[in-house]
């Protein structure tokens, strides 16, 4: 099988025209690809714009093939037109914060300290960034479902700003990368909550989100950056 694409936790492998396999590296728990699986049957039928899972092979998962390029990757190449991306991000994620999906896990259970902040009924990504947004044709298309949940949205929005701003490979010694990262998150920001200025709970949600962060496998630049931001 070619491999077509490859991230932090998995490579994309092609198997036909229509089918791909998300083989998961060995350092993924085997019950985290489980989760995945059982995450992606759950969405897929309360949520169309994403690629139709069909079954699990030991350390892999078979979808559907989508042929697309990454709303992460389309404004690197086309900055003129980033306010138009990111107006579709939001959307997005806005409209996935309306669901709520039966059989997923609760943020609850992955922050028992913090119940009373992190609860909610709508759907939350988890991960929810351009790379994960895949443009096909006319449609956009969401993809990894691994940390799905049911919370607060304010959650996912926490997440999603400090993914934008610090997320990834970044240089520290970069500072248009930095300036431009910087604008990006305010920019993000700003178009989800349009013209609130403070929101009740979202810096709490901002703190926790990164203090989480830290405890991920993640460069040492953003494990910098986070502490910085926690300070």
């Amino acid at each position: 099988m070619n491999i077509i694409g490859t991230g932090n936790t998995a490579t994309i492998q092609q198997e036909t025209a229509a089918i791909v396999r998300k083989q998961f590296h060995a350092h993924v728990p085997h019950a985290a690809v489980q989760q995945e699986f059982l995450n992606h049957l759950s969405i897929q039928n309360h949520f169309p714009m994403t690629p139709r899972v069909y079954n699990q092979v030991d350390h892999s998962i078979r979808m559907e093939y989508l042929k697309g390029e990454s709303l992460g990757d389309l404004m690197k190449r086309h900055p003129v037109q980033i306010l138009r991306y990111m107006t579709t991000i939001v959307t997005l994620q806005r409209y996935l914060h309306t669901l709520s999906v039966d059989g997923l896990p609760r943020l609850q259970e992955r922050y028992p300290a913090h119940t009373t902040l992190v609860a909610g009924h709508t759907l939350c990504h988890g991960d929810f960034h351009p790379y994960n947004l895949l443009l096909v044709k006319e449609d956009v298309y969401v993809i990894d479902w691994m940390d799905a949940s049911i919370g607060n949205p304010l959650m996912d929005v926490a997440r999603t700003f400090l993914l934008i701003r610090y997320g990834g490979r970044m240089s520290l010694r970069n500072p248009a990368e930095r300036v431009s990262r910087f604008i990006l998150s305010h920019l993000y920001r700003v178009c989800y909550f349009k013209r609130i200025r403070k929101v009740t709970g979202f810096k709490a949600c901002l703190r926790l989100c990164a203090a989480s962060r830290l405890k991920e496998q993640i460069t040492p630049v953003e494990s910098v950056l986070l502490q910085r931001f926690l300070k």
